[in-house]
């Protein structure tokens, strides 16, 4: 009959930053990790949004937009939230302040085409006459913008380690403090 006991609680707060814009390679790793796209199938379902301007230009290489797009980003955001059913709120930080778009806008980090977002045409149009693949591609694209645009993810770890029968044992437990942009994932 043993007893445990506590060697240290630590507590922590940590964050996640939410993840930057898709530029071609990550779109097409997370298209095949999720929906069992090849690379190809990706390029060519991004490439008909593209055509037919759903979606900004394909091929590139960058996860940031340029400058000059600041002013139109909050009015896209919104849009774009709208059209794939997300809540406003979501988009907000815990204290209420909306975030801004300067993490997503970096024109020294786009050479030639800046990061794959949504187009305000893309808002207009009716997901259930695309074929489903586009329909896919489109619905990352858009949430991943909107994830972009939204607060970090918080959470408090604490870590437990402890010794029984002269053996040591740790354990750690999460708790969500704020969602954050993983409640806007979460739901796709």
């Amino acid at each position: 009959d043993e007893t445990a006991q506590i060697l240290s609680v630590k507590k922590e707060k940590k964050k996640v930053q939410p993840p930057k814009l898709y530029d071609l390679t990550t779109l097409q790793r997370e298209a095949n990790r999720l929906l069992g796209f090849t690379a190809q199938q990706t390029l060519d379902y991004t490439q008909n949004l593209y055509e037919k301007k759903l979606v900004t230009y394909p091929r590139t290489d960058s996860r940031y937009l340029t400058d000059d797009m600041k002013p139109m980003l909050p009015s896209l955001i919104s849009q774009v939230a709208e059209k794939i059913g997300v809540d406003a709120s979501a988009l907000k930080s815990d204290d209420n302040t909306e975030i801004t778009a300067d993490v997503m806008c970096d024109s020294r980090k786009v050479s030639d085409h800046h990061a794959i977002i949504p187009t305000k045409t893309m808002c207009a149009t009716d997901f259930a006459e695309l074929p489903s693949g586009e329909k896919s591609i489109l619905q990352l694209i858009a949430v991943r913008l909107l994830c972009a645009a939204a607060p970090d993810h918080r959470y408090a770890e604490d870590t437990i380690i402890l010794t029984c029968g002269g053996e040591e044992f740790s354990k750690k437990m999460k708790t969500v403090l704020f969602g954050g942009w993983k409640d806007i994932w979460q739901r796709f």
